[in-house]
């Protein structure tokens, strides 16, 4: 039979276990280490506190001076952005109490960091408001949706310099199109064009060129975005092509701006043509669209069309003169490289990037300003050059591996 203190001693383990097991419960270790960081560091900061205020008097606690500068207690002091919400204790004097250089230090610091932040989590595609909901709970700070505006429009200057830089790279494919997005102006609301502008140079490098937000996509709007890449540095010599839809305010714009050839996209071509095709002959008529768009040569390409020309024009003309229609204008991209066919054919590239646009603006909804606009646009676009740049050393590095 145990003793008493065996009994004991037993109980005492028992305990002992049981708590251990609550401690290490999923989250529970996390946050025991996230309280104890909050801890230590409000320790040595508050020390740090007293240090900063002893070699301000040039005396330690409980020492007098002959300058008549005492020590009046502590006042507590609320520090958000670190680990939660720190409250530290701020050694204060009688009178005239000189700001902390330490304090001051972590003010910015915390500041700092809450707009990186809301900037990088707004330009994400969360609202101002999910945005400052989301940090007053993991920093326990005060923020509201204006603050985060407030942030954000510390990345404007930045932005519109990049929006405004030169184009040093010499671009040799063109894309143009544009996006239709609610804007509000002074007692109304209207939907304003972004013309958009991508280009890839000549090492291969794809970059986001330029905007322009117009009232309607018409010439006068296409020409000014334009002259505007030109007096940025677009070089119209080294344009091999320039590849959109068939607007024709984009085909009157380049032509008089640009005088290079315009590949007009052929998935545009095949859609006009396939809503005109009845459900039972699609497929068919896809077919043979597809054997002369995406022919190996362009001879091949024109007999192709010939074929489809004989065969569909008689039951569909509509559909038949559509797709037949222009061939020079749609097989331009047969006079370059063909490793680079699959994507010079069609406008697919910038309408990607238009996409990824759209992705970002929509959950903003109706645009209150234009740097509310150009905030969204260049810090989208900067992403995606980076994307762009990431598949490219990717794709170096596979073909150094494959050789």
């Amino acid at each position: 039979m145990k003793s008493t203190s065996q009994m004991l001693r037993q109980r005492m383990h028992a305990l002992a276990r049981q708590k251990v097991r609550d401690c290490t419960q999923p989250g529970t270790v996390l946050s025991l280490i996230e309280d104890e960081m909050q801890t230590l560091l409000t320790h040595l900061l508050n020390e740090k506190l007293q240090q900063e205020q002893a070699e301000l008097l040039a005396r330690p606690r409980y020492h007098r001076g002959a300058a008549g500068r005492y020590r009046n207690g502590y006042k507590p002091v609320r520090l958000s952005g670190l680990f939660r919400a720190l409250r530290l204790r701020r050694p204060v004097l009688r009178r005239q109490t000189p700001p902390s250089p330490i304090l001051g230090l972590l003010r910015r610091v915390g500041k700092s960091m809450l707009t990186l932040l809301a900037s990088r989590f707004w330009l994400r595609g969360a609202s101002t408001r999910a945005v400052a909901e989301e940090l007053n709970l993991a920093f326990g700070t005060r923020l509201s949706a204006t603050d985060v505006s407030r942030f954000s429009q510390q990345l404007l200057p930045s932005l519109e310099q990049w929006l405004q830089r030169p184009l040093t790279q010499t671009i040799v494919y063109l894309y143009l199109d544009a996006l239709y997005l609610p804007v509000r102006k002074p007692g109304f609301t209207t939907s304003q064009a972004l013309l958009c502008a991508i280009g890839i140079a000549a090492d291969g490098t794809k970059q986001v060129l330029g905007f322009l937000l117009g009232d309607r996509e018409n010439q006068d709007s296409w020409t000014s975005l334009l002259q505007d890449l030109l007096a940025r540095g677009l070089n119209r010599a080294a344009l091999r092509l320039v590849i959109s839809d068939e607007h024709k305010a984009i085909v009157s714009a380049v032509e008089q701006c640009l005088g290079v050839a315009h590949q007009l996209c052929v998935v545009h071509k095949m859609r006009n043509a396939l809503t005109r095709i009845p459900a039972r002959d699609r497929k068919a008529f896809y077919a043979d669209f597809k054997a002369a768009f995406w022919a190996p040569t362009k001879d091949e390409a024109l007999r192709a069309l010939g074929r489809l020309e004989a065969r569909w024009t008689k039951p569909y003309p509509k559909a038949t003169s559509i797709a037949i229609a222009n061939p020079t204008a749609f097989l331009r991209f047969t006079d370059e490289p063909q490793t680079l066919w699959s994507i010079l054919r069609s406008s697919n590239f910038i309408e990607r990037f238009i996409r990824e646009l759209r992705r970002r603006l929509r959950p903003a909804g109706t645009m209150h300003s234009d740097d509310e606009l150009w905030k969204l646009v260049a810090a989208t676009s900067i992403q995606q050059e980076q994307r762009w740049l990431k598949r490219k050393a990717h794709a170096v590095k596979e073909l150094k591996q494959a050789a």
